[in-house]
């Protein structure tokens, strides 16, 4: 009986939405609702790079069309430390606000290119927590 339970158990973490785990901390609220999220513990650096999650959580459900409405968005993006360029790597859509619920639609297209980060941006607050700046 044990080890059923302990499968059982095994098997609900294993299913739990991994973003149920992860530590978000607010770093902006934009005046029309929107909430920016990092996750911290998401934060892999080697050398000058660095890759790192942010949560938007939208101030209204999203429609793409076609695919049920969703209200929040986890973002994985790349960061240059040196040259303060970024390079989207992924993204997941997810029906329930925090990266809860149902996932709506996941983009996987890494962009081809690197783009330079404008000062004072989200991305610019983004770039100096990933680089250990803030």
């Amino acid at each position: 009986m044990k080890t059923t339970k302990r499968f059982a158990l095994t098997l609900a973490l294993a299913l739990l939405n991994g973003a149920a785990l992860a530590e978000w901390v607010e770093i902006e609220k934009f005046e029309d609702g929107i909430r920016v999220f990092v996750d911290r513990t998401s934060l892999r650096r080697s050398g000058d790079m660095a890759q790192l999650e942010h949560l938007v959580r939208w101030s209204e459900p999203q429609r793409d069309e076609g695919l049920p409405a969703y209200l929040s968005t986890i973002v994985r993006t790349a960061y240059n430390c040196t040259s303060k360029r970024e390079k989207y790597l992924s993204s997941t859509s997810y029906a329930g606000a925090m990266g809860n619920g149902a996932k709506v639609v996941a983009d996987d297209n890494e962009a081809q290119g690197w783009y330079s980060i404008s000062e004072s941006s989200m991305e610019d607050k983004l770039w100096k927590i990933a680089c250990g700046l803030n």
